[in-house]
């Protein structure tokens, strides 16, 4: 069953000429299943060769029609919306429709009630026929044999609650790397409908990664057909398109995931429609099957952020390779020129997906907030949202007095209550912890509590990311000399960094240096490095309590057009 089958405007329907055998002159008419709050469009299917003009007769009655007239017109749940026909003297609800005019259209009110029948008979009258022949056919369709030219057909309107009888379960063991599982839907047919098929990542993971797993061996049982449409697992494709007769149906297939599939968490959606024409309202019958692919863990990618001497704000998307861990910039927003210093709270993680961007509250925490302060000392706020086109929502004022600050740098969740923290640096060497409230208005941190003092020997202070793999973000601070030095979260909020280490002497070479997260798909944070002559350089994440760095690698040039790499 389909939505656009068979139904047709007079303009296109009255064919003319004698209705003679040798024209093999055939006129249909499909039975509808529509639902309230839609259109029912009358018009009929004729085929065949013919000569001269005829008209349509169209009879319209909330009975089958007898000749009687009985229950001729229509329910008040129907309102015609539009005629070129004309309603034929002396009957009710019997219209003529000529050459090119086109015929009824009915609106299904939003209230009408389930099973609402309304039927129509018609009868083709050729060039030269007889009219009251036609009129005769038209109004006893419903008690005489169907012809090659006329009949009755019938619009039966069944509301959301009737198309939600259709109900399917859901067999589905999970899918392992490398194997092939066999699923199944278990389809309770109320109504004959067509069942799609198709597959998507469930809520809150990291975008898909085009893995390979594919669907095949589909079967079926008697009242059933099923047609593979995709066999390639792509979110948003319909795999499967089922016609199912009333009944109970089970309908099996294969899932095969390639070797090296990672472990994603899936739903099977089906969509079951009973519908021939559809309406201003989701009409489809939607439920869902979950279960998982068995593998590697998916690890998130992390992105980087660059700002250009004229205020321009730059978007480098992660690819999850030591290679060449970026993809092309692109552009965010001009303005951000107007800030002195731009902060991440923690690394830049990539979007979490959700099915038809019903996005939770606070989903986007944790993934790359920034702080920016101005030149007159007011900080502000840019929450992360999973928008492409506006990765950052609009800015909230935090307040002013920052710029006593000589260091502002986002310290990621320091006492892990799942918000973001800042860490700030005063002209006396004193470093402060701003901890996250989690609210949506100015109020974004508590007031400051005291980390310690002699941070001043430290020409940078950066952090937000976990280095050594406890699940506690990190700081890294670089002396005058040179070296840098690791101070290890502790997950406390008084006391939040433990004694430091000495990472390595030799980077004073670099003018930026940022804790990025897992660049290269490890699961280890990484960082990068610019040089005096713009050189971007990656320093892979170990993971080590006491060398967290491997040695180095060029990312490439260029980079000192940047006023800014975060």
């Amino acid at each position: 069953m389909s939505a656009a089958t068979g139904l047709l405007t007079a303009a296109a329907l009255i064919n003319s000429g004698p209705a003679m055998a040798g024209d093999g002159l055939q006129v249909t008419a499909q039975d509808d299943v529509q639902p309230p709050n839609s259109q029912w469009f009358t018009g009929v299917g004729i085929d065949g060769a013919t000569t001269g003009k005829g008209q349509l007769v169209l009879a319209f009655a909330t009975k089958p029609l007898d000749g009687t007239g009985d229950g001729a017109g229509w329910q008040s749940s129907f309102a015609m919306n539009f005629s070129e026909c004309q309603e034929i003297a002396g009957y009710k609800a019997v219209f003529t429709c000529k050459d090119g005019q086109r015929p009824p259209e009915f609106t299904v009110s939003k209230d009408a009630a389930d099973m609402t029948t309304l039927y129509r008979g018609y009868a083709y009258v050729p060039s030269g026929g007889d009219l009251a022949e036609g009129i005769d056919a038209a109004r006893n369709a419903g008690v005489r044999p169907t012809t090659a030219t006329s009949g009755m057909s019938q619009v039966v309107v069944k509301t959301r609650e009737h198309a939600q009888l259709n109900s399917v379960a859901f067999d589905l063991p999970n899918v392992p790397a490398a194997k092939t599982v066999r699923q199944e839907l278990r389809v309770h047919a109320n109504d004959a409908g067509e069942l799609y098929l198709n597959f998507l990542l469930a809520d809150g993971q990291v975008e898909w990664r085009g893995e390979d797993i594919r669907i095949g061996n589909v079967t079926t049982g008697p009242g059933a057909s099923c047609t593979l449409n995709s066999p390639k697992l792509v979110a948003g494709l319909l795999n499967l398109i089922c016609q199912l007769e009333p009944g109970d149906h089970v309908i099996g297939y294969e899932l095969t995931a390639a070797s090296g599939t990672h472990a994603w968490r899936m739903q099977a959606l089906t969509m079951y429609d009973i519908y021939t024409r559809h309406g201003g309202d989701d009409t489809y019958v939607r439920q869902y099957g979950a279960f998982s692919t068995e593998g590697a863990p998916v690890l998130p990618r992390h992105n980087l952020l660059a700002r250009d001497s004229s205020g321009q704000l730059f978007w480098y998307n992660g690819k999850g390779t030591a290679a060449t861990p970026f993809y092309p910039r692109s552009l965010l927003a001009g303005g951000w020129q107007t800030y002195n210093k731009l902060t991440r709270l923690s690394p830049l993680a990539e979007n979490l997906s959700y099915w038809m961007d019903t996005v939770p509250a606070g989903a986007a925490r944790g993934r790359g907030d920034l702080v920016a302060r101005d030149g007159a000392g007011y900080l502000w706020y840019y929450d992360r949202q999973f928008d492409y086109a506006k990765p950052y929502a609009t800015r909230v004022k935090v307040g002013g007095g920052w710029n006593i600050y000589n260091q502002l740098t986002g310290a990621g969740d320091v006492n892990r209550d799942g918000r973001m923290d800042l860490v700030a640096r005063d002209a006396s060497g004193t470093l402060w912890l701003y901890k996250g409230t989690g609210s949506t208005n100015s109020a974004r941190f508590a007031p400051r509590v005291k980390i310690g003092g002699g941070w001043n020997i430290y020409n940078q202070v950066t952090s937000g990311a976990d280095l050594n793999d406890d699940g506690r973000p990190d700081l890294v601070a670089r002396d005058a000399s040179g070296v840098l030095w690791l101070y290890k979260g502790t997950g406390s909020a008084t006391a939040p960094y433990a004694t430091r280490a000495k990472i390595g002497p030799g980077w004073q070479i670099y003018n930026q240096l940022s804790l990025t997260g897992d660049l290269t798909g490890d699961g280890k944070a990484d960082a990068t490095a610019r040089d005096a002559s713009g050189v971007l350089w990656l320093y892979k994440g170990t993971g080590g309590p006491t060398a967290p760095f491997a040695t180095r690698t060029k990312i490439g040039g260029g980079w000192n057009t940047y006023t800014a790499v975060l």
